[in-house]
Formats: structure tokens, sequence, C-alpha cells
């Protein structure tokens, strides 16, 4: 089952705690986590389809107010 990982940073005049509420309604998302590095937030979606996965990155997470970047790695198993 194809599975990402999202590398969030994200803009800290924004709430952590509402940003990553948000992250978690979102379609295949499977995993929200606070990290501490080079990014802020590690997001895992799981789906049995690729693209369903792409479109709740493309067309919800990144539109999420205070999100300024993701980095996003694709694992097919």
């Amino acid at each position: 089952m194809p599975t990402a990982y999202v590398l969030i940073l994200y803009d800290y005049s924004y709430s952590e705690h509402e940003i990553m509420a948000q992250l978690n309604t979102l379609p295949c998302v499977k995993e929200v986590n606070r990290v501490d590095g080079t990014y802020d937030i590690i997001v895992k979606l799981s789906d049995d389809n690729i693209e369903r996965i792409k479109e709740s990155i493309g067309k919800h997470m990144t539109r999420i107010p205070g999100i300024q970047s993701t980095t996003t790695l694709i694992a097919e198993e």
C-alpha cells in the first residue's frame, strides 16, 4: 500500500495545535507528529490509491493557513 510522509515547516505566528488538528482531518492521514530538527511536523498518509494521497496533499494540506512549505516522500510497498 502506498505511503507518503510529508515534512512540514509552519509559520510560528499560527497555532501549532490548530495546524495539527486540521491535518488530522484530511483524507488519507494516519499520523501527525511534532518533530524537532529541520522540520516542525511530520504527517503519514496511506491509501490504496496513490492519487488520493497526492490529492490530499496538493488540494488540502498545502492550503492550510500557517503551512509555509512541505516536502513529500513517497514509499510504495
